[in-house]
């Protein structure tokens, strides 16, 4: 079995497409459907249902995903491990914290006389992964809100969580858009998150208190909030953003908080570490947290 099989396995699942997929993994189609087939053999089970397009996971092909993106993970870890002698403190972050929350936040740690040696890793799509990384030693911390979800996974005694904080999450829209919801009638395009995003999820109390739900018109979806944020700042829907994120174009009157007087949703930042990593730096940092 070859780890490219997995690679192979990954490209078509997110394309739906051979030619696209193959195009990707630049290889001729044919090769590429050789591949899968080979793997659909050894694991002895159909992985996607050729029948409609785009093809389709079957059962089986979603149960591989999470494990087949780790595999491959695992492996190009594997191959740097061996050229990189000096290995950072690695947090696996959502990439909304990773963009506007992280930098700041490690700049109280990391100064130019005493630097820290970080990497972010923004490329795991579900909790489970985040939590394969965790224990398998690819990264040293998850950075995350909390939520139900990864309560499940990190509220056993070998893990540690630690709280850095909470943000607000609420709507907003140009002043246009603004115009548009005081309107009495008429669709209100909205811009939301992809339902394998975690802000999907911590999203849906704003969702459900929009005084006009009815009015409410999908047009646009993303798994990150920085895709969102170009598409509200240009006047394409309102959105619910994390106050990080939004600030700055507030305060240039860009956007503007839509429906004031509704409650917020208040995130909580965690930092999650597993205690049976055996980083010594990892251990020197998360210490060096608790006692701040």
């Amino acid at each position: 079995m070859d780890i490219t099989w997995y690679q192979d396995f990954l490209a078509l699942a997110e394309t739906g497409k051979f030619t696209a997929a193959a195009s990707l993994r630049q290889c001729s189609q044919s090769t590429l459907s050789r591949r899968i087939q080979l793997l659909e053999n050894h694991l002895a089970t159909q992985l996607f249902d050729r029948r409609v397009t785009p093809i389709r996971l079957t059962p089986s092909g979603k149960a591989l995903t999470p494990t087949a993106s780790e595999l491959v993970r695992l492996s190009q870890e594997c191959e740097q491990s061996v050229r990189v002698l000096d290995h950072p403190l690695t947090f696996a972050s959502l990439h909304t914290l990773a963009c506007n929350f992280f930098p700041q936040w490690i700049s109280q740690y990391s100064t130019l006389d005493e630097p820290l040696f970080t990497r972010i890793d923004t490329g795991h799509k579900s909790t489970e992964n985040y939590y394969m990384s965790l224990v398998s030693g690819r990264s040293d911390f998850i950075l995350f809100y909390r939520d139900t979800e990864s309560e499940r996974y990190f509220q056993r005694d070998d893990f540690e969580v630690l709280s850095l904080g909470t943000e607000e999450l609420y709507w907003v829209g140009t002043p246009e858009m603004a115009k548009l919801c005081q309107e009495s009638c008429g669709t209100i395009p909205w811009l939301t998150y992809a339902r394998s995003a975690q802000l999907h999820e911590l999203s849906r109390p704003q969702v459900a208190r929009h005084p006009e739900p009815n009015r409410l018109k999908r047009t646009f979806e993303a798994t990150v909030s920085e895709a969102l944020k170009p598409m509200v700042s240009l006047g394409m829907g309102i959105a619910c953003m994390p106050h990080n994120m939004i600030a700055p174009l507030i305060e240039e009157g860009r956007l503007v908080r839509l429906y004031p007087k509704m409650p917020t949703n208040h995130l909580e930042i965690i930092l999650v570490r597993w205690l049976g990593n055996h980083n010594a730096a990892a251990d020197t940092f998360w210490k060096r947290l608790g006692s701040n």
